[in-house]
């Protein structure tokens, strides 16, 4: 059940330079998404990830408006919205215009106003005094470690979530295997939600209960789960994501999403792998950055691929391992 919670916003201790920051002063993690209004236009973007008892800074220039707009999101904790609207997506975003949102693939989500004032700098401090939580039900929903299966703890990253119909299966990669907890298995749906609000390649830790595995797959229960930052190949797999076509054979193209890299020739799929970085491909120990290939198809004779990493820009080279012959793509989009 949402429960009211008390949010504060004051002006206290500020910075030397001027600047909108939010202050996360309750015990969990929160997502916080901005609206405001530039150079005529409203505009909305998130999301900004803030640790316990952690700040951050969210428009670092001059408030050059009186009025913004904020959502946040938490596992525990509810902020109701007050009738402002703007578009969002579950991955980070930056949308200029609030107006049909779902007309263009986006969410039209409900946000708080924040009133700064004559102020250029201002802080919002997210607080949960004396308020109900919404963990107790929440905690209600989740069972016991080996209840489904055996319990793990693992950390890897969470490569991304697809939408089946009317299920959600989210990805996480961890020690050459995929871990993939499914909205109609066992996991609370709100714990799904929160999985996909996180968007592609975030470095992850999660507890939960093994159901059954095949493979390098493993199809999981999640009972909770941990973000950090520690991940040294984000630069590259953000800069990888997204389809290129082979500037040898136009045929060729390879679509990269999430920890996710499909091979079609003339469109048609031909294979699709999960990807796991290192600094090199071992055993030719071929230096890196590179990532090893594991194919999703059940395939039992399917060998592992490693590509070592020779540009990622405008143009994407990859190196097979023990072969002569360079991959090189163009981006399409």
């Amino acid at each position: 059940m949402f429960r009211t919670v008390f949010v504060i916003a004051t002006l206290f201790g500020l910075p030397a330079q001027a600047e909108l920051v939010v202050c996360n002063e309750t015990d969990t993690k929160v997502s916080f998404a901005l609206g405001y209004k530039a150079s005529g236009d409203w505009t909305s973007e998130g999301w900004w990830n803030i640790p316990p008892y952690d700040c951050s800074v969210v428009e670092g220039e001059d408030l050059k408006n009186r009025y913004y707009y904020y959502r946040v999101t938490s596992p525990v904790y509810a902020w109701p919205g007050e009738n402002y609207y703007f578009c969002t997506t579950k991955a980070a975003f930056t949308i200029v215009g609030d107006e049909d949102c779902e007309a263009q693939g986006y969410d039209r989500a409900e946000f708080r106003q924040i009133d700064t004032g004559e102020a250029k700098s201002f802080t919002l401090n997210l607080t949960a005094e004396g308020a109900e939580t919404l963990s107790q039900s929440h905690l209600d929903e989740i069972a016991p470690p080996g209840t489904h299966g055996e319990p793990f703890t693992i950390s890897g990253i969470l490569s991304h979530c697809d939408f089946h119909d009317v299920t959600v299966a989210c990805e996480v990669h961890a020690e050459g295997f995929r871990y993939i907890a499914y909205s109609a298995d066992p996991t609370p749906p709100w714990m799904i939600e929160e999985l996909v609000e996180l968007g592609l390649n975030q470095p992850i830790t999660i507890s939960g209960d093994m159901i059954s595995y095949e493979g390098n797959t493993a199809d999981i229960t999640v009972r909770s789960y941990e973000t950090h930052g520690d991940d040294p190949y984000a630069d590259l797999r953000a800069a990888m994501q997204g389809m290129w076509r082979s500037l040898d054979d136009p045929s060729y193209q390879v679509v990269i999403y999430g920890g996710v890299f499909e091979e079609l020739y003339d469109l048609t799929p031909t294979d699709m792998s999960a990807m796991f970085y290192a600094d090199e491909c071992p055993p030719t120990a071929d230096f890196g950055p590179a990532f090893t290939l594991k194919t999703m198809y059940n395939n039992a004779q399917a060998e592992d691929r490693c590509m070592v990493v020779l540009n990622a820009g405008r143009t994407l080279e990859l190196a097979p391992a023990g072969v002569m012959n360079t991959l090189r793509f163009e981006k399409v989009h």
